[in-house]
């Protein structure tokens, strides 16, 4: 009877006690993560897409706009990496389509890094590795120009990291005057204002003319020395090698 009394005590007692309190695992920052923030630290992009200081280069970015793919020109005057987030660096410059210039500031955003293996080696072009970076940004155009709007979008970059410093793997000729895309900076946007709600659809690139067959149908025609079709070159296109410097500031008349 002492045994049977004893049992029944336990158990009650055993369903009155609390459930024992599972220790709460600590958050563990995955080795990605680190990984990821250690380079965002350790490389400054800002370079990579700040205007171009040889004469004898492309000053801007060349881009297309809209339906009929419009030639529109960008150049980034000014780029600052923030001095807390390494991730986020503080734009300033210019657009053109045709004759309509504008300027625009706003914030460049990364949201990722990581190594990769390039698709073409070239054995003149030696790197220590090469990186594939995605983003996002915001760029506002002046609000005291008319017709302002917004450009947003989606940012997809791949660079090398060599002993001089970071820059583009070039792109590589081939046979029939094809070429192989080399690195750069692809930045997919659309644009909308109050006076222009339904958004344009924009892609500019530091290496356009590389990638223009993947992003306009037939931009190139001709099978030996390959030129640009009319079609594109009505819309501005003709004059993309012209390397006048619509960004800069007019100076002031001496008096």
């Amino acid at each position: 009877m002492k045994l049977l009394l004893m049992l029944v005590a336990l158990v009650a007692a055993t369903a009155a006690a609390p459930p024992a309190k599972s220790p709460k695992a600590a958050p563990v920052r995955t080795k990605t993560a680190a990984s990821s923030q250690s380079l965002f630290r350790q490389f400054n992009l800002a370079p990579l897409w700040h205007l171009h200081a040889k004469k004898a280069e492309a000053q801007t970015m060349l881009g297309c706009m809209g339906p009929q793919y419009r030639r529109l020109d960008i150049v980034y005057k000014q780029l600052r990496r923030d001095g807390k987030n390494p991730t986020v660096y503080h734009v300033e410059g210019k657009s053109r389509e045709r004759e309509r210039i504008m300027p625009f500031r706003g914030t460049i955003t990364l949201t990722s890094i990581r190594k990769v293996k390039p698709e073409v080696r070239a054995s003149d072009f030696k790197a220590l590795a090469h990186y594939k970076v995605t983003g996002r940004f915001r760029l506002t155009e002046s609000p005291a120009e008319e017709g302002a709007g917004v450009f947003t979008g989606t940012l997809a970059m791949t660079f090398s990291h060599t002993a001089v410093g970071l820059t583009y793997m070039p792109a590589r000729g081939e046979e029939f005057g094809f070429m192989t895309p080399g690195e750069g900076a692809t930045f997919t946007s659309q644009w909308a204002s109050a006076a222009h709600p339904q958004p344009v659809k924009i892609v500019w690139a530091s290496n356009f003319m590389d990638i223009a067959h993947t992003v306009m149908d037939r931009f190139y025609i001709g099978d030996r020395g390959m030129h640009i079709n009319p079609k594109y070159a009505r819309v501005g296109w003709n004059r993309y090698w012209e390397n006048e410097e619509w960004w800069a500031e007019a100076e002031e008349p001496v008096l």
